[in-house]
């Protein structure tokens, strides 16, 4: 949501869909490839991480990395906090979630299971 929420305010289309399933070519975010295996490997500590934020460096430049690297760990703590506090949802961001995750093919990931209002109205329950 933030990622739309922020795109509408420069005035830039993204292709939500193809950032989240395809290789981010066709999304319309500059080094979209390079920026998702940055976040895959920075979210799951993946022992490829030195040589993907190696590459990001190099197409975006040190600030860029770094940047990304930030946004990384803002939307990872933001996470981790609504989790562990054991924040509600309340229905209409859960309308919001279901919606954006199935329109993304987001509902795929384990994070969808985090909460339990979303999880049983994308399962149908």
């Amino acid at each position: 949501m933030f990622l739309s929420s922020s795109s509408e305010a420069i005035n830039s289309n993204l292709d939500l869909s193809n950032a989240i399933n395809g290789s981010g070519a066709l999304s319309g975010v500059p080094h979209a490839e390079s920026l998702i295996a940055f976040t895959e490997s920075a979210n799951r500590q993946t022992s490829n991480l030195p040589e993907v934020r190696k590459q990001l460096g190099e197409e975006v430049g040190t600030e860029g990395m770094i940047d990304a690297a930030i946004t990384v760990s803002i939307f990872r703590s933001l996470n981790i906090a609504a989790d562990c506090s054991g924040i509600r949802v309340d229905d209409d961001w859960v309308t919001i979630a279901v919606e954006l995750a199935r329109l993304t093919h987001a509902d795929r990931f384990t994070t969808a299971e985090n909460s339990t209002a979303v999880k049983d109205r994308i399962k149908g329950t």
